[in-house]
């Protein structure tokens, strides 16, 4: 019931992963991302354990086989599973349980793996890894979302509606670029993510000067006076001394 896809950017180092299923949360548990070294996807009756597994071992330098190898002799329960690996190299390793019921199947681009169960056809990951690799120039957040919108178009999973999704895409100094979330959708998943990543834009740089840098982003000009208006008219001067001290703060013009 779910379908994803994870990728890397070999000039940047990033990697990334979308996905999306008709249960709820879905980004919560199934993807694992280490920057520079791989990224993991742990789906079908998800263990999120064995994503954490994966990234403790991409991040060792493990390569994508060895990685599996490991996953898959951690647990009794390996064949309820379906776990995909891209390492540092972009080689990919990829696990499909003999106890998975439904059309399950992958496909693989460099850089890029797509797979998924419960689907409609075996034709969906093909349609996913193909779109990832059509814009080979294309911000990498932007390939893996018009490789889940493929998905989706050629025909997804079977059943219910698409409940969840999420994007993901790392960052250097483990800050990511973004790890955008649609937990429970009142329409397409997969739509309201692409309208959350397009509102998102730029967010993620200004994320990384806020956590870098803090002292070189200037505090928001309006938040500041609101807050010392309202300081004021509590008479909390003497507990938070803003406006004595506004001299401490750059201002936004």
């Amino acid at each position: 019931m779910t379908f994803s896809l994870v990728g890397r950017c070999a000039r940047t180092g990033a990697y990334g992963a979308a996905i999306t299923t008709s249960d709820l949360a879905v980004g919560s548990r199934c993807v694992g991302l280490v920057h520079g070294k791989g990224g993991v996807l742990s789906q079908h009756r998800t263990d999120p354990r064995l994503r954490d597994l994966g990234v403790r071992l991409l991040a060792e330098g493990a390569s994508a086989d060895a990685v599996l190898t490991e996953i898959c002799g951690s647990t009794p329960d390996i064949e309820w599973r379906q776990v995909g690996v891209i390492d540092a190299q972009g080689r990919i390793a990829v696990h499909h349980g003999r106890s998975m019921y439904s059309i399950y199947a992958h496909a693989v681009v460099p850089d890029c793996l797509a797979l998924g169960n419960i689907l409609d056809n075996p034709e969906v990951p093909v349609a996913m890894a193909e779109a990832f690799a059509a814009h080979p120039d294309a911000p990498l957040a932007e390939r893996l979302l018009a490789g889940l919108e493929a998905g989706r178009e050629a025909g997804g999973e079977v059943g219910d509606r698409l409940l969840s999704a999420a994007l993901r895409v790392s960052g250097p100094h483990e800050i990511d670029l973004c790890d955008l979330r649609i937990d429970i959708a009142d329409g397409d998943a997969v739509h309201q993510l692409r309208r959350l990543h397009e509102a998102w834009g730029g967010r993620g740089e200004a994320i990384r000067k806020v956590a870098l840098s803090p002292d070189g982003v200037p505090v928001n000009r309006a938040l500041f006076e609101a807050s010392v208006a309202r300081i004021k008219a509590l008479d909390l001067a003497d507990r938070f001394p803003t406006e004595r001290r506004r001299q401490a703060w750059t201002l936004t013009e």
